[in-house]
């Protein structure tokens, strides 16, 4: 068990938390023709967006609702009826996600009630789905902004809903922050495979997965899953959800509508993958495919060829708490010790980690372990502070300085394989001889070397001159 510490520094100085409003408008992705509405200065709705824009190099349709010093002291529900209205005259999207800021918060708005009033001022709009969601910047992160905008979606679009229907080959499954678009990805081939259709909330591989549009710019998400999709969610055999941070939303489920719910913390490594396809197994009632047999081999030949680089190494990382629970049970498989964990937010399952400390802290809690550490698990700023001293594999968000980020795979057996190598890379490249060579006493050097030609040779040169 993993000694659980905080970080009461009253001074961040390299941050590892992004806010909650900027997870809220990357899960928003995820929902078909969808427009993430924060409320807040223009700032708020600029950081996001260049942020998330860095990272996955594809546009970003946020909006703000413009929070200018007047509105923040006399109220700025105005703000926010007249941008609703606004983004439905002109866009006509399915849902917006309107989220609040930490500005927003401390003004004391009611998102609800906004919401309520905007429906009753312009009726003719009552098709689109507004959802509202507390995103305060002053608590929570990234994952948890991204794991409130879910659970608001699923709670929001069933709360009328009766089971009156069960549609047996259909499950739910709830992906985390964790999960890139080519773990979505693979996860759907997982779910296909034993003939079962999957509701995917959110679903970024359809949206941010790096596809050409041909149209250059859209106003709404260009992808993820439909507003009918997450409503019949009730009707759902099963659920699945990958990820603590969204445990909550799948016990909902289970509590209102009997649907079985099985709760992975991560899809990292061999035993995870084991157990998540096993119960596609239970559940499809059908034989695991020999092709996924065939990867499971992969990976245990992966196990074993970096085992003598990767066993006995230790490493730090610094993660959100569902990607760094991944890691770190990926990592025991491989015999390398999690020195320390450095996370944003507490979890309950960070406590049954094999880390010997996890810290809720920020990036400079890694300074006095790095030492005792062959590597560095991150992302980009992670890698601004610590790569001139340890290698820094790239993990979570932002990836600013490499390309493919939402490509990489890190969940399922070819998800392991693929990091395993990449770590056995890593400290192959940064291998450093382990004994000293040695100088014998006796040597010279080129400066202490004679020519002494013999006698006869110079006899001849006298003779030929």
């Amino acid at each position: 068990m993993s000694q659980l510490t905080r970080n009461k520094s009253p001074l961040t100085d390299r941050p590892l938390k992004t806010s909650q409003a900027t997870g809220a408008s990357l899960a928003s992705m995820g929902i078909a023709n969808c427009i993430p509405l924060m409320h807040g200065s223009q700032g708020c709705g600029a950081f996001a967006k260049v942020f998330l824009i860095q990272h996955f190099r594809e546009p970003m349709p946020i909006q703000n609702t413009a929070v200018d010093q007047i509105a923040a002291v006399m109220g700025a529900d105005d703000n926010v009826i007249e941008a609703l209205a606004l983004l439905c005259e002109k866009h006509q999207p399915e849902a917006i996600t309107l989220m609040s800021t930490g500005l927003t918060e401390l003004q004391g708005c009611d998102l609800e009630r906004n919401v309520q009033e905007f429906y009753q001022r312009y009726p003719d709009f009552k098709e689109t789905k507004v959802i509202p969601v507390s995103t305060p910047d002053f608590i929570g992160s990234l994952q948890s902004g991204f794991s409130e905008t879910v659970d608001a979606y699923v709670k929001e679009l069933n709360k009328s809903a009766t089971r009156d229907e069960v549609i047996d080959k259909q499950i739910n499954v709830l992906c985390s922050s964790a999960m890139t678009c080519a773990d979505i990805e693979l996860v759907k081939d997982y779910v296909e495979s034993f003939g079962l259709s999957g509701i995917f909330v959110p679903d970024l591989a359809t949206s941010l997965d790096g596809h050409l549009e041909t149209e250059d710019y859209s106003a709404t998400s260009t992808g993820g899953c439909s507003i009918a999709d997450i409503a019949s969610m009730h009707k759902s055999a099963a659920t699945f959800v990958i990820g603590e941070s969204l445990f909550k939303t799948g016990t909902w489920l289970e509590h209102n509508f009997a649907i079985p719910c099985f709760k992975f913390g991560h899809l990292m490594g061999l035993d995870a993958t084991d157990a998540f396809i096993e119960q596609l197994s239970l559940v499809a009632n059908r034989e695991v495919p020999p092709r996924l047999y065939r990867a499971r081999q992969r990976l245990q030949d992966s196990l074993l060829d970096t085992h003598f680089v990767l066993s006995s190494s230790h490493a730090a990382a610094a993660l959100e708490s569902d990607l760094l629970l991944g890691f770190d049970a990926l990592l025991h498989e491989a015999g390398l010790k999690l020195t320390i964990g450095v996370t944003a937010t507490a979890s309950a399952l960070l406590q049954s980690s094999f880390a010997e400390q996890i810290i809720v802290g920020d990036h400079s809690d890694l300074d006095s372990t790095i030492e005792q550490c062959q590597l560095i698990i991150g992302n980009s700023h992670c890698a601004e502070f610590f790569e001139q001293q340890r290698p820094v594999l790239r993990a979570g968000l932002p990836s600013h300085d490499r390309f493919g980020s939402n490509q990489q795979l890190q969940m399922g057996y070819q998800g392991a394989c693929s990091l395993l190598n990449q770590l056995g890379n890593l400290l192959l490249a940064s291998h450093q001889p382990e004994v000293a060579a040695f100088y014998s006493p006796y040597r010279f050097g080129p400066e202490q070397v004679t020519l002494n030609e013999p006698e006869n040779c110079r006899y001849i040169a006298t003779q030929r001159a």
